[in-house]
């Protein structure tokens, strides 16, 4: 029988009081099961170490370590001769960075500006690490209190955080040439219809869904949608659907055993042979060979 990574069905702007959840995992000794979930997460280790597995490959972690993680993609945390470890894992909806135009590109760096091929890890060093480890704490302090004004300043420090580790990456000094300026003037606009068009399209799409439904379901003109998810994601719609679904096929191919055909219809495709046409253009090569090919890779690194 298929053992499938469990949907951490828990984690959605619909069933949280607020999109940002932060656990501090302390001296842990226990593994992580493999998992996915809608929110995007970044993982922060304080100390210990430990083997983060995303999408099958494995991030030998310690403090300093951050691994950014987009939405459904699987992931566990695994033991290394059973030594404690300590992080911080925050999960938060992107779509929170939509209520502000300034902060919007943030979203477009982190999400859709550094390509959805493979997540993010990295390594800070020790002035980065203590800033970033403060930062969590103070998030921490206010998620477990009841201050006033306190989703406002947990917001402010997401945005805080994203900032640093960006910078810590020299990235900022560059631009998304995927995706073109936006207009903030527009903002108005962006933070309400298309705001919720791509917060259903990123929490839904495995499920069948099409342009003028979205433009019916949301009373907004065909072409006008298809124009703005093109101005902020940088791809059509179909495209951008494909997208997710094929990054979330990649991520079952390497990180279970499921046959082709079970992947196919995890990934939300009804047709295996849409499937199999969409994951050679956008890979160029079969599922099977990109599940060998990530096998070997694994293999060859000694893993």
């Amino acid at each position: 029988m298929t053992k499938y990574p469990t949907n951490e069905i828990s984690l959605t702007q619909e069933t949280v009081p607020f999109p940002i959840v932060m656990h501090l995992t302390t001296g842990q000794l226990t593994a992580v099961l493999p998992h996915h979930h809608q929110f995007y997460e970044i993982s922060f280790y304080v100390q210990g170490s430990a083997l983060d597995v995303v999408d099958g490959q494995i991030i030998k972690a310690s403090r300093g370590t951050v691994i950014c993680k987009l939405p459904h993609r699987i992931h566990e945390t695994r033991i290394v001769e059973r030594q404690p470890y300590t992080k911080f894992s925050l999960m938060f909806d992107m779509d929170i960075l939509l209520e502000s135009g300034m902060e919007y590109e943030l979203k477009r760096y982190f999400y859709f500006g550094s390509g959805r091929e493979q997540h993010t890890s990295f390594q800070l060093n020790k002035t980065e690490t203590d800033l970033v480890e403060r930062l969590f704490h103070e998030i921490l302090k206010d998620f477990e209190s009841d201050r006033l004004f306190r989703h406002a300043y947990i917001r402010s420090k997401l945005v805080e955080i994203l900032i640093e580790l960006a910078r810590s990456q020299g990235r900022d000094r560059g631009k998304d040439s995927r995706a073109e300026p936006l207009n903030y003037s527009n903002i108005g606009l962006l933070g309400s219809k298309i705001t919720q068009v791509l917060h259903y399209i990123n929490s839904h799409f495995l499920m069948d869904m099409s342009l003028g439904g979205l433009s019916q379901q949301f009373d907004v003109s065909t072409p006008y949608l298809s124009k703005m998810i093109k101005k902020i994601t940088g791809m059509t719609f179909t495209d951008y659907l494909h997208e997710l679904r094929i990054e979330m096929a990649c991520s079952l191919l390497v990180s279970t055993r499921m046959n082709i055909l079970e992947v196919s219809g995890e990934a939300g495709y009804s047709s295996f042979k849409t499937f199999s046409r969409v994951f050679l253009r956008k890979k160029g090569m079969s599922p099977s060979k990109y599940r060998s090919k990530q096998h070997e890779s694994d293999s060859t690194a000694g893993l």
